[in-house]
């Protein structure tokens, strides 16, 4: 699926939670929903996604479980602006977490045995949430994590963290690593240059590599297409494909006649 378009999804936890939903859910999962700050940051840094690219954005209530499950699939390109809860013990139950909106069928916690199964079409998953290229070593599999998962589901790119990041300053991180990605870079490159802009930019204390070295790519690093919003370069190229192919065809009608 090399169609540029981003799928983006930014979790809401400042909701409150209706009491009647803990029934839905295991004693364990409503603890770890609860325990989970805001992420004010993660809707900003999506909606400043939303105004560059073109594809679909999801925040709030839409951001759950059972919407992303349901429209992943046709996208090239996946951003995910959320908790990620690190396993230690059972690595494969670690979870990406989503907005909590009471379904009788999903809990909303998407986990790394879940992610496997998934049908993924897309070129580039970013998990800008916490500890999401962390895991446990396990001999003959190497590091179990949410990454392997995704490399499970055919996932050839991905950009993760390997410790806790700060809400606040990772949309500056992410968004210049985008602009970089439509300018036709390498992925490796695109990060690379987008540590250095936020470090020549950052002051201080935030301009300490804590901050900004937890992002990696990981495999294949190419350029990739990443649709700008109204772009008509899909448009614009069929038309002319279809213009050539008309001048050809009156051309050889012209020398039979």
């Amino acid at each position: 699926n090399h169609n540029g378009q981003m799928l983006a999804v930014a979790s809401n936890y400042s909701a409150q939670l209706d009491d009647k939903l803990e029934e839905l859910r295991k004693p364990s999962y409503w603890r770890m929903r609860k325990a989970l700050t805001a992420l004010p940051a993660a809707r900003k840094e999506v909606e400043a996604l939303a105004e560059h690219f073109s594809g679909r954005f999801a925040f709030d209530e839409e951001a759950t479980e059972r919407f992303f499950k349901e429209n992943v699939e046709g996208y090239s390109i996946i951003h995910l602006a959320m908790h990620g809860l690190l396993d230690p013990h059972h690595p494969i139950a670690s979870s990406l977490v989503l907005t909590e909106v009471g379904d009788s069928t999903e809990d909303n916690f998407l986990h790394a045995y879940e992610i496997t199964h998934l049908k993924l079409n897309a070129d580039l998953v970013v998990l800008s949430a916490c500890e999401t290229g962390s895991g446990k070593y396990k001999e003959g599999e190497g590091i179990i994590s949410i990454t392997r998962s995704f490399m499970y589901a055919q996932v050839p790119a991905l950009i993760v963290t390997l410790w806790n990041v700060q809400d606040r300053l990772t949309p500056i991180i992410m968004q210049s690593f985008y602009d970089n990605l439509s300018n036709r870079m390498s992925k490796a490159r695109a990060l690379q240059l987008a540590k250095l802009d936020y470090i020549k930019k950052a002051e201080g204390l935030a301009a300490h590599p804590v901050f900004w070295s937890p992002f990696i790519q990981l495999g294949d690093s190419t350029p990739i297409y990443l649709a700008k919003k109204g772009s008509s370069w899909p448009f614009l190229g069929l038309g002319i494909v279809l213009a050539l192919g008309l001048g050809i065809l009156i051309r050889y009608r012209q020398k039979r006649a």
